[in-house]
């Protein structure tokens, strides 16, 4: 759980926006009426979303921010590739075989937009009797000498589907996890979404769309024919772990043009959200607002976690400059809930006037 709150000591007015991803649906429970109560009584609604699209895009988190930037609604897991070390450095300790496929590895370049750019992710997909699913690899990551072993086993492939694609396209490894689709003569209509978004759920839904999705599908079956008998999955299989037999299509490295309408500075260890500091940055004398991320996954969303995370924000409310703002964003996956902090009512005050009462009663 993502819950640090920073306070400055200047007394110049500033704004904040907490994001309180994945507290929305706990605003429903009982237990925490009162909670939500004096939170939401300071407060003043700006706007709300809901995705009600039958292929969704992006997580409500990534939606809001793209609004907020002047972006299109997209995917912003690409992004997760800015803040990584260059291969160089990243990848100590490598065999010599690694070594010298790593010339593939090369950092993002933002002064090149020619090309496309687009984040995949090692994963694992899975049958069940009515869907196909798919799970990240979670605590069980590739390795440097395994991502780029399976990187080799589709080199011969890559001729073929750049044909398919009517272009040319390369697979680049930027980190174990972190490798990249670019398309380099000829941009094509293919749009991904983040892997969070799908994860545990019919990947149907979720998976690559646009005029050349129905040849990335091609490229996951061959994908996972090269991949079922590859000595890291039979590694694997024997460490009894899942095996690699996928590659999810996330978002774009570019998402976006980087002269945006609000600069942020994001409080988090959100890979993306670093990414995206690290993408919009300008050099101009243009102060950045900053953005705490308190975050709760599935397995973190109970009473006495959200209360807690909740009287935090309380506290910093009531610790405001008089002249600074505040914003806080509820999320879930497909739903935020905007709002701008107008005036936290204080305890002492309803307190007076009752004793103005009673005195004026009393004559």
């Amino acid at each position: 759980m993502d819950t640090s709150i920073s306070s400055t000591g200047s007394t110049a007015p500033h704004s904040k926006v907490f994001v309180l991803d994945g507290y929305l649906q706990s605003k429903a429970w009982p237990e925490l009426a009162g909670t939500w109560q004096s939170l939401l009584e300071a407060c003043e609604l700006v706007a709300r979303w809901n995705d009600t699209s039958a292929s969704p895009r992006c997580l409500a988190l990534e939606h809001w921010l793209c609004q907020q930037l002047g972006w299109e609604p997209c995917a912003l897991s690409g992004l997760s590739c800015w803040p990584l070390q260059d291969s160089a450095v990243a990848s100590a300790g490598l065999s010599a075989a690694s070594h010298d496929a790593l010339a593939l590895n090369r950092a993002p370049d933002p002064e090149s937009p020619a090309h496309q750019e687009i984040l995949l992710t090692p994963c694992h997909f899975y049958v069940r009797l009515d869907h196909v699913g798919v799970s990240s690899l979670g605590d069980q990551p590739l390795d440097w000498d395994e991502s780029i072993s399976l990187r080799h086993s589709v080199s011969a492939d890559l001729l073929e589907w750049s044909n398919w694609f009517d272009s040319e396209i390369d697979i680049e490894i930027r980190s174990p996890m972190h490798w990249v689709l670019k398309i380099n003569k000829r941009r094509i209509e293919i749009e991904g979404c983040s892997l969070a978004l799908a994860e545990g759920l019919n990947v149907e839904q979720y998976l690559a769309r646009g005029e050349k999705a129905k040849h990335w599908r091609r490229v996951l079956n061959q994908i996972q024919m090269i991949w079922y008998q590859h000595s890291v999955n039979i590694a694997r299989a024997d460490a009894g772990l899942q095996p690699v037999n996928a590659l999810w299509l996330g978002g774009s490295l570019h998402p976006g043009s980087r002269t945006v309408k609000r600069h942020f500075n994001y409080q988090t260890q959100e890979d993306y959200l670093k990414g995206l500091e690290r993408y919009t940055h300008s050099e101009e004398n243009r102060q950045a607002e900053p953005l705490l991320l308190m975050k709760l996954n599935a397995t973190q969303l109970r009473p006495e976690t959200v209360q807690h995370g909740i009287e935090r924000v309380i506290e910093a409310i009531k610790s405001r400059g008089t002249e600074d703002s505040i914003e806080i964003l509820l999320c879930s996956d497909h739903d935020w809930e905007h709002y701008r902090v107008s005036q936290l009512q204080h305890p002492t005050r309803p307190g007076l006037i009752q004793h103005l009462r009673r005195w004026l009663a009393r004559r």
